[in-house]
């Protein structure tokens, strides 16, 4: 059985966001159904994001309500903040016949491959560590600290791939943008 949900994932820095933002441009301009599921979070928003479309954020409280009231398919602290992916949201688009992209954590993605096994799983490379380092730090988003971390993390990031059914390194972003393309178009017949 085909799968209707893909699960990308990629240490920071690495594109996904770029890339997956690629792909369901190129799908809604093609008469696709694909919709991005929103992660929540109690990361404060960086320049430009909006609340709802980038992500929910919310307080530490509200996560950990929603916690206890077993709302999340699966979550985890990352870099210091919680992140989780409601399990109302992702079946509710699946019930409408909407292909369902997550971008996650690796942490998170093997969870929800457990739930959903048939799932086409995703993970983004960079070329390398030191291109990696160089894309953090030209974002200019955070501290040599922060950047540091980031780093550390995606080490062992990367040596997850092998959990994940397709692999993509992100050398360019127009090759990147057809890799993930061919797969989503290819799992779905188009």
């Amino acid at each position: 059985m085909l799968s209707d949900l893909f699960i990308v994932t990629a240490p920071s820095g690495a594109g996904k966001t770029t890339l997956i933002k690629k792909a369901l441009e190129y799908a809604s301009n093609n008469s696709k159904k694909f919709v991005l599921s929103i992660s929540h979070t109690t990361r404060k928003p960086r320049d430009g994001e909006q609340n709802g479309e980038d992500y929910v954020f919310l307080t530490e409280d509200e996560f950990l309500n929603n916690i206890k009231k077993e709302e999340y398919l699966e979550y985890a602290i990352v870099h210091g903040n919680y992140y989780g992916t409601p399990k109302s949201e992702i079946d509710q688009n699946l019930s409408k016949g909407l292909k369902v992209i997550l971008e996650i954590d690796w942490q998170g993605a093997l969870q929800i491959m457990k739930h959903y096994p048939s799932a086409e799983s995703i993970f983004i490379s960079p070329p390398s560590v030191d291109e990696l380092r160089k894309r953090l730090t030209d974002r200019g988003l955070d501290s040599d600290e922060v950047i540091n971390r980031r780093i550390e993390g995606a080490q062992e990031e990367m040596s997850k791939s092998n959990h994940f059914k397709h692999q993509i390194t992100n050398i360019s972003l127009d090759i990147a943008t057809k890799n993930l393309l061919n797969i989503m178009f290819r799992e779905n017949h188009g």
